[in-house]
């Protein structure tokens, strides 16, 4: 079968299998559209809750069923962090459904589109991929290890738009070019509710405009790239539209038309509510309960207050909660697993599609981050005044469905509380500037007793969308191929170059302040944190202003779920209440941690704290208590509760998904045995063999006997109320098989290739910052080879495996091609990644790079019989001595050294430059330092010899490389070159990791 036998009448079963019912008629006539133009729309103008995000449907489809024409990579862009985790889950039920068909051998549709996206990949883990990326913090890369994999993507406009302009938030300096070139090739961006984010939407069309006229030329490069903007209120009517036919999606007896129909047609009231008061989150909790107590009618059970800050909503949760109501508190300033436990606790409440009206009436208590895609229905909506355009979001989220205005003949309700303060006031706001008290007017002025018509069908709302009452944005500067010029210069950066940030969110004088993550950890030394890492899962991100605030235990930095400026006037510090307490930088990808102090707080940085400081209250950031010190005997999670924060290391590695960590500390007993389901035997308590810990309730038991005792324990435990993620680690109780049920005995064996049993110091730097003993520990650390450990420089060619050169160079040359074939690059393209697989390393041929990858011993030196690309087992760490220059350069040396082996390149610049630049440096300039002792360097490679002499300082090289960099910039575009590199280097990355893992695979069956 090939890979374009599926039609486009197959895709409505191919949505039914998936979902579980019809899709709505535009998703159909999108479908086919897209299939057979060829092309998506630059524009899906559909009003909210109509089913936007099934666009990732039709992309997934049209991949499957014309994979030489749409791009692989779907990313779906939007501005809110609920929504990303949301449409994260509907691409992830997507993927697992194609998987699970294609795994399973069957023979239906979805078996059929998992075939078709396996040959675009072939041998990928999956048919199709899924991440999210959220925020400026360092996030998953799984999505950059291939680039033939099909994936999609959900992520931030500050995630995905910083990797697009060479300056990925959270990526190394080696690793942004290949971010880049996947983001700007063979890739469909979907940017959802674009009036969210125009200038951003400003920076990809100048982006696409540059790339129409410059040589960038299909016969060059294919050019499988597409951007879709999506929103209900688009402001531009000069791009290809799609859009509703009222009579082929609303009219008709089927059930998907009956369905729509209800939605576009459903009716809905506000009515408008003023407030006296000078304060949200003292104001507003007073009148919701007051609404919620004496207004709510009996078929009103679920009810969505969605305010504009994050303390305001906290007032609000926490005046509920004392009042006895049924109240959950989401934001997006939660921590990623917090805020997944918090969307399951709510899911049946706020399904658009399960209505319950003999439930129990609840709250949920919500920030903006609700107001754009989320799937969420209310049965009643309380929301503070707001611009229009946000205000018509928050609106979508009332009776989603139109299911409540069916049933009983009657508007949905709102109420939108003005706080005359803020409604009335001349004075801009940080979040909206004028647009509140503009869209306050308007509203009044056309309410009748105070009621207005809001709902879809009504233009009451649409006459008065202006740029006054919108929430404002800033224009992005033109961006000029300067500006490319300078961000595709990685390595090293200009010293002076524009602000990316200028071009996602617009430029501002006053622009919105950074993020920070904060993470809540036990353990603090270096050695702990490599083996169990800070993952995105346990970030909190707030803006910097508010991490300062809190840490010095300031009044507090109003937060918000979009964009704040910062306030003017300087936080003041509270009376009789303790500073900052100690907080520590964790360094991402050096795996240390250093002091920082609250005014040395950067933008971007991770930042540990201790568990008992506070700043979380209901699973939302919270710094209304003082910080307290660590050793405090009380701690000060927040007004309600006595408990510590949790300490989600361990759960974060599992979310992660590259390996399975337990921290054997009885500290965490508590939270481990919630994790693994009631009943699970209690954590035991080893600390060290031999010392005076030892013999407590395992009297003669040594610890290792009592972790076996444990896992013994766990593997017969009935774990059907745990995570299913964690049953993979304890295996099914049930089977017979011993492979099924021992995956936690290699715990206990350390001498197994997969696992270790380590024991970790809690504190090694505690003196310096003075902070309690906390004692040693045993981690439970699952081992695998990763992909990413081959991202960086010559630490990479340490990996043990004692693999030689010349099978190094083959097998990534072959890769490479491989690689360049199922990108449906021309032959000559193929050809060359394939030479430049094949020339990428020769520079390792230097003896003294040799001598450090046999641990510097000069009888296993002289007792090779070939060069090596990989350390011999055992070499694990860099000793010293190696060449003053870098192996990137000497290979290019070499290769160019022969004439005969540059006439076997279609394009030789192609060639060396991938050479050079196959570890991210030298773009445009290498750094090429003397050599105090130049050595003469050779390698045979078939009949040819290639030499070169190892002092480079005196050449021209280093400019032929720049030279070299800018003319196939000009010739294949910024994001083409870059693009030619990932696939090199991802396939030097593929064949390092494989080699490692059958190296481990081999030793371990040896042990």
């Amino acid at each position: 079968m090939s890979v374009d036998t599926l039609s486009a009448a197959e895709f409505a079963e191919f949505f039914h299998v998936v979902h579980g019912h019809e899709p709505y008629p535009w998703q159909v006539r999108l479908t086919e559209q897209v299939l057979s133009e060829g092309k998506w729309p630059e524009v899906i103008d559909l009003p909210t809750g109509t089913g936007k995000t099934a666009v990732l449907d039709a992309a997934v489809f049209a991949l499957a069923a014309r994979p030489t024409v749409f791009p692989r990579r779907v990313v779906f862009v939007v501005d809110r962090r609920i929504v990303v985790d949301q449409v994260f889950e509907r691409a992830r039920r997507i993927s697992n459904a194609i998987r699970e068909a294609t795994n399973s051998d069957g023979h239906g549709l979805l078996a059929k589109i998992g075939g078709a996206l396996s040959r675009v990949a072939a041998d990928a883990d999956d048919p199709i991929g899924v991440s999210a990326l959220r925020g400026g913090i360092p996030h998953d890369r799984d999505w950059a290890t291939r680039p033939d994999q099909p994936w999609v993507m959900v992520s931030t406009i500050d995630q995905f738009g910083s990797k697009l302009l060479f300056r990925g938030y959270g990526a190394s300096a080696g690793m942004r070019p290949i971010h880049a070139g996947l983001a700007g090739n063979d890739c469909l961006v979907v940017l959802d509710e674009v009036h969210l984010s125009r200038a951003f939407v400003a920076t990809l069309r100048d982006l696409d405009d540059q790339a129409s006229i410059n040589s960038f030329r299909a016969d060059v490069l294919p050019r499988r790239r597409f951007v879709v903007e999506m929103s209900a209120t688009p402001d531009d009517d000069t791009r290809r539209r799609f859009a509703l036919d009222p009579t082929a999606d609303l009219e008709g007896t089927g059930e998907a038309q009956q369905r729509l129909r209800k939605i576009v047609r459903a009716a809905k009231q506000a009515r408008m509510v003023g407030l006296s008061g000078r304060v949200p989150h003292v104001s507003l909790p007073k009148e919701v309960s007051r609404i919620i107590k004496g207004e709510l009618l009996d078929h009103e059970r679920s009810v969505g207050i969605v305010v504009n800050r994050v303390r305001t909503a906290r007032e609000v949760h926490r005046a509920l909660a004392e009042a006895g109501y049924v109240t959950h508190l989401i934001t997006g300033r939660m921590r990623p697993l917090d805020r997944e436990r918090r969307l399951r606790e709510i899911a049946a409440l706020v399904d658009p599609d399960r209505r319950d009206p003999k439930r129990e009436r609840a709250m949920v208590v919500a920030t903006q981050s609700i107001e754009v895609g989320a799937d969420f229905s209310f049965d009643v909506l309380i929301t503070e005044a707001c611009p229009l355009d946000s205000l018509r979001q928050r609106l979508g989220r009332l009776d989603r469905r139109g299911t409540l205005a069916h049933e009983i003949g009657q508007p949905a309700r709102c109420w939108i509380l003005g706080l005359k303060a803020d409604v009335e006031s001349k004075k801009p706001d940080p979040i909206y500037g004028n647009a509140v008290q503009a869209t306050w007017r308007e509203l009044c002025a056309r309410a009748q007793d105070d009621t207005i018509d809001v709902g879809l069908a009504s233009s009451q709302l649409d006459d008065m969308l202006r740029e006054d009452t919108a929430a404002p944005w800033q224009p992005a500067p033109l961006l000029l191929p300067t500006h490319m010029e300078a961000w595709a210069q990685t390595s090293p950066q200009p010293l002076v170059q524009p602000d990316i940030g200028d071009f996602l969110h617009g430029f501002d004088d006053n622009p919105p302040e950074p993020d920070v993550a904060i993470v809540w950890r036990r353990d603090r030394s270096s050695e702990a944190l490599r083996l169990v890492p800070p993952r995105p899962a346990e970030h909190l991100a707030v803006p910097i202003s508010a991490a300062r605030a809190w840490l010095r235990g300031s009044d507090e930095t109003p937060v918000a779920d979009v964009a704040v400026r910062a306030e003017a006037q300087a936080a003041r510090p509270r009376r009789d209440e303790p500073l900052a307490t100690s907080v520590l930088r964790y360094v991402a990808g050096d795996a240390v941690v250093e002091p920082a102090t609250v005014d040395g707080i950067r933008p971007g940085d991770i930042l540990l704290v201790d568990t008992s400081v506070g700043g979380l209250a209901g699973g939302t950031w919270d710094p209304g208590q003082p910080v307290s010190s660590p050793d405090a005997s009380v701690s000060t999670e927040s007004p309600q509760s006595s408990q510590t924060i949790a300490d989600l290391g361990d759960e974060a590695q599992w979310a992660y998904g590259r390996r399975c960590t337990i921290r054997l500390d009885d500290q965490l007993d508590e939270w481990l045995r919630s994790w693994l389901g009631n009943g699970a035997p209690a954590m035991p308590r080893p600390i060290r063999e031999g010392s005076g810990n030892d013999v407590s309730a395992g009297e003669e038991q040594t610890p290792r006997e009592r972790i076996r005792a444990w896992v013994e324990g766990l593997l017969g435990h009935d774990a059907a109320t745990a995570p299913q993620h964690l049953r993979w680690l304890v295996g099914d109780p049930t089977s017979p098989s011993d492979d099924e049920r021992g995956a936690l005995r290699h715990f206990v064996n350390p001498r197994d290739s997969e696992i270790e049993l380590i024991t970790a110091e809690r504190d090694d730097i505690a003196t310096d910052l003075d902070l309690p003993w906390m004692s040693d520990y045993y981690m439970l650390v699952q081992l695998s080879v990763d992909v990413l450990t081959f991202v960086g420089g010559d630490d990479a060619s340490l990996t043990g495996s004692g693999v030689l050169l010349s099978d190094h160079l083959s097998g990534v040359g072959q890769r490479a091609k491989e690689f360049a074939q199922r990108l449906w690059l021309g032959p000559e393209l193929c050809a060359d990644l394939c030479l430049a697989g094949e020339l990428h390393d020769l520079g390792k041929v230097d003896q003294r790079f040799q001598s450090q990858l046999v641990g510097n011993d000069p009888v296993r030196l002289a007792m090779l019989d070939e060069p090596l690309a990989k350390s011999c087992p055992g070499i694990r760490r860099s000793l010293g001595g190696g060449p003053p220059v870098r192996h990137e350069v000497a290979s290019v040396a070499l290769a160019q050294s022969n004439d005969d082996l540059m006439r076997r390149a279609h394009d030789p610049d192609l060639v060396l430059h991938l050479v050079a630049t196959h570890h991210g440096r030298g773009r445009p300039l290498p750094m090429i330092i003397a050599d105090p002792c130049p050595r003469e360097l050779s390698y045979e490679l078939g009949d040819m010899l290639l030499t070169a002499h190892s002092e480079f300082s005196e050449t021209n090289l280093a400019l032929e490389m720049a030279d070299r960099f800018w003319r196939l910039s000009a010739k294949y575009g910024h994001h083409g070159l870059a693009w030619l590199e990932a696939i090199l280097r991802l396939a030097d990355h593929r064949c390092s990791a494989e080699e490692a893992g059958a190296h481990a695979a081999s030793h371990g069956a040896a042990s």
